[in-house]
């Protein structure tokens, strides 16, 4: 706000509320260049639009501080909302070597967005809601294609797993494993690198009747 900024809104408030404005000429002249020199980043119109929301919550005289408390909130408010998604490519006059400009464009950017005169975009905003659509199709996953998939296996392969004892061939019918899957601690059930007594039983078991049946 300037100086004539300054008396003006004084002067509004004044009509409304006597005990801002001073009475003396001096004392005016003084108030006029404080409440300047507090309110300089603070444009007029915003600062009509906290005298009424002061006034509308309180019956205290307003003061400069007052106003530039709300500003300075509602800078903060619009700042952190911007995700600064400015890029020299999207401002193809400048130089992609002049820094210093680049740092001027994105201070006169952000500056748009303190003062009002652009809106931030939220990061949602950016993100496409859940279950929104894309040209009247449900976003979906694409499948991973051969390519894709050979090319992973490439540069990833794959580790080996060790089989593990031949006896998690069959049940164990100690802890209840099924066959091909581990053996765990019938107290805490933790999973075993080995496998129940009962379960190598089983398994020798079967092995044997297996070789019975295989004699002529």
């Amino acid at each position: 706000m300037t100086l004539d900024e300054s008396l003006e809104l004084l002067a509004q408030i004044a009509l409304v509320d006597d005990r801002v404005v001073k009475v003396d000429e001096a004392e005016q002249q003084a108030q006029v260049t404080m409440w300047a020199a507090i309110l300089r980043d603070v444009p007029l119109q915003f600062a009509g639009q906290a005298v009424g929301e002061h006034y509308a919550a309180s019956a205290y005289p307003i003061l400069p501080k007052d106003i530039a408390e709300r500003w300075r909130d509602t800078v903060r408010d619009r700042l952190g909302r911007a995700v600064g998604t400015f890029e020299p490519t999207d401002h193809p006059h400048l130089d992609p070597d002049d820094v210093p400009g680049y740092q001027t464009a994105l201070r006169a950017a952000r500056g748009a967005v303190a003062g009002g005169d652009s809106q931030p975009i939220a990061v949602g905003e950016l993100m496409p809601a859940q279950g929104s659509t894309f040209g009247n199709r449900l976003a979906e996953l694409v499948p991973a294609n051969e390519q894709f998939v050979a090319a992973k296996l490439q540069r990833y392969p794959r580790r080996d797993q060790p089989a593990g004892p031949p006896e998690r061939a069959v049940h164990c019918p100690a802890c209840g494993a099924s066959a091909g899957r581990p053996c765990h601690t019938t107290s805490r059930g933790r999973r075993m690198t080995g496998t129940h007594p009962s379960r190598r039983d089983v398994y020798e078991a079967a092995q044997s009747t297996d070789s019975k049946g295989d004699q002529p």
